[in-house]
């Protein structure tokens, strides 16, 4: 049997704790979580009876004391980039939590720290990446058997989150502790997908608002993302009952349909082939439709362990045999600029090129701080 992989988790909240969990009984084959860190000593307390787990207030003290060879960082989003450098200087493989940083300017000084020391595996944990559904869209739309794509349209609604939900963490719907609302917190896995399958737009135009929640960050948002040969448009929200998660991309060849447990390809004739030879002026051509399932033990797994506990597998099996997260620190950059692009068209009331101005943003989230602090204080 070979050697198991010494992993700490800092930041042992909700999602944390769940990923601590899920190590501690064994379910990461590769790895055995030997420290926990947390600032709240009731996080902590919830280790009690695992003795042989060590329990940190500081990450810091963990690195120096434990030997890991990994550690995952679910902390709140401020603090990523800052305990995430001090890991890689350490030469401690490190898996963030969505998303890498808040600003694409913090994001940059972590991959600048992370190239710094190659040996070092850093990866973020999009873990939606291991949905076989979206596998095989990235897999269909490489090939180009479907021709190029011709229009993209996301529907993501089924976030669902009540004012309940925003009282039991001080930090959530805030700019000051989260950083945003929907868009950071939830929106930032649906827009790596995104990045993932069609890569970077040219151009962003967005409006964010807040609907019937007592936040000061958006739960609703749509955007239009610009490129070269086609659009995408993006909506989703945090307080709809009857949600959906709908992926549509249309090509020339045929479209590709991914919801929350089904996926359908439709395959036809080249759309602009038929336009030159068709003499009718309206219809449809003949398509075959095949369709994947997500799986139902699949879901089950899911339901009783979560979906990130494939990207955390991954991330220990891609240690033991050098290779690849499943998302890296440039790719992690990406959709954290999607979402700073995003946010600054909705504030500025303008379209947004990008690359976007690092600097920019930085100031334009500041201002939306302050705001905020004088909302409370008021």
């Amino acid at each position: 049997m070979s050697k198991k992989l010494r992993f700490g988790i800092i930041g042992v909240g909700r999602m944390g704790g769940r990923h601590a969990f899920n190590m501690a009984w064994g379910f990461v084959h590769d790895a055995k979580l030997v420290a926990v860190c947390d600032l709240l000593p009731s996080a902590l307390d919830k280790f009690k009876r695992h003795k042989k787990i060590k329990k940190y207030s500081s990450y810091k003290e963990m690195i120096e004391n434990e030997n890991l060879d990994a550690v995952i960082i679910a902390t709140e989003h401020y603090s990523h980039g800052e305990i995430a450098r001090y890991c890689i200087e350490k030469k401690v493989h490190v898996l963030i939590e969505k998303p890498l940083t808040v600003t694409k300017g913090d994001s940059e000084k972590v991959l600048e720290v992370a190239k710094e020391n190659p040996d070092v595996l850093v990866g973020i944990d999009f873990n939606q990446r291991s949905n076989k559904m979206y596998r095989k869209a990235k897999k269909l739309i490489s090939s180009g058997k479907l021709g190029n794509i011709q229009r993209v349209d996301y529907i993501i609604t089924n976030w669902y989150r009540s004012d309940a939900y925003y009282k039991q963490g001080g930090w959530r719907g805030t700019y000051c502790e989260e950083g945003g609302g929907c868009l950071i917190n939830q929106c930032v896995h649906q827009l790596d997908i995104l990045q993932w399958l069609i890569g970077m737009p040219d151009k962003i135009t967005a409006k964010t608002k807040t609907v019937d929640r007592n936040i000061y960050t958006e739960n609703d948002i749509v955007a239009i993302f610009e490129y070269p040969e086609y659009n995408c448009s993006f909506s989703a929200s945090s307080h709809e009952l009857s949600g959906v998660n709908r992926l549509e991309i249309a090509l020339d060849k045929g479209r590709i349909v991914i919801g929350s447990f089904f996926m359908k390809i439709y395959r036809h004739k080249s759309q602009k082939q038929v336009n030159k030879e068709t003499t009718f002026g309206y219809g449809m051509s003949p398509s075959t439709l095949t369709i994947s399932s997500y799986g139902f033990f699949r879901l089950i797994k899911d339901l009783v362990l979560g979906q990130q506990i494939r990207a955390i597998r991954a991330f220990a099996k891609a240690i033991k045999n050098k290779g690849k997260p499943l998302a890296s620190v440039e790719e992690g950059i990406n959709s954290v600029e999607l979402i700073n692009a995003i946010y600054l068209s909705s504030w500025k009331g303008e379209k947004v090129s990008l690359p976007i101005d690092a600097d920019e943003y930085e100031k334009e989230l500041e201002i939306k701080r302050e705001e905020e602090k004088n909302k409370i204080k008021g």
